[in-house]
């Protein structure tokens, strides 16, 4: 099979289109094995590009520990990345249908060759799962869960729970947070670090502490502006980097690069 690896602000991901590949057979074994930072390539996840009616690529993605996610924000981008480079193009808007519905990508070059900055269309944001009784357990000083298409859980932070964001011990709240919703979900801890901005510091479902979620990051600012911290426009800054989110009355939409690493051949 031939892949390519991309990231977005470190959130790295393996890429297979069908284009390439012919039909693809997508499971949670595979994902496993492929995403080992040990004994296999080594990624957060695994998407599958696959053929769409009603879309230029269909995006399907298995997390590294085998389960399936409904959605990310950086793996939108690195899809719109690969499928714009097995075109041979550089630039331009890609058609991604998800679980949720077909998403707009709109990608433009940058001065690095690898990396493209590229806009997703998220589409709206809804309610999330119900909010689990330990989060008032861990000292946390306001919390609320959001959707776009996958659930997450934001925690405004430190609260007691350490004297500064960086100092949180986001294993053991990830942990704790993730597995008391039926499901799982994503968990972030925020705060506010100026005007229209938040630093962020994400937990994946399925994955773990990761230097980016943009999902997550789209779900924060959501968050943030009904409590009032931020606008409509809203630049999100993670381990990995900072992305732009911008907010509609019932839609958001996420700009950040997608960078290429490498192309892998397995066999």
């Amino acid at each position: 099979m031939h892949f390519t690896k991309h990231h977005g602000l470190g959130n790295d991901f393996l890429v297979a289109l069908e284009a390439n590949n012919g039909p693809l057979s997508s499971g949670p074994e595979l994902a496993r094995s492929l995403c080992d930072r040990h004994t296999g390539i080594g990624a957060d996840g695994l998407i599958w590009g696959a053929a769409a009616p009603d879309a230029d690529v269909a995006f399907r993605l298995h997390n590294a520990d085998g389960t399936e996610a409904e959605i990310s924000g950086n793996g939108l981008r690195c899809l719109a990345q690969a499928w714009l480079r097995s075109a041979n193009r550089s630039d331009g808007q890609v058609s991604v249908a998800t679980p949720g519905g077909v998403r707009q990508a709109i990608a433009t070059s940058s001065d690095d060759p690898a990396t493209l900055t590229v806009c997703v269309e998220m589409g709206p944001v809804g309610a999330g799962p119900e909010l689990p009784a330990v989060i008032g357990e861990l000292g946390i000083d306001q919390a609320m869960s959001a959707s776009v298409g996958n659930p997450h859980v934001v925690l405004l932070g430190p609260g007691s729970l350490a004297p500064n964001l960086a100092s949180v011990d986001l294993i053991k709240v990830g942990r704790r947070v993730e597995s008391a919703v039926p499901g799982g979900a994503n968990v972030h801890l925020i705060e506010q670090s100026g005007e229209d901005r938040l630093v962020m510091r994400p937990w994946e479902r399925g994955v773990g502490i990761t230097e980016a979620c943009g999902s997550g990051a789209t779900v924060a600012a959501w968050v943030a502006r009904s409590w009032g911290l931020v606008g409509d426009t809203v630049v999100v800054s993670m381990p990995g980097g900072e992305v732009t989110v911008e907010l509609g009355l019932h839609s958001a939409s996420l700009i950040g690069p997608a960078t290429y690493v490498a192309d892998v051949e397995t066999h």
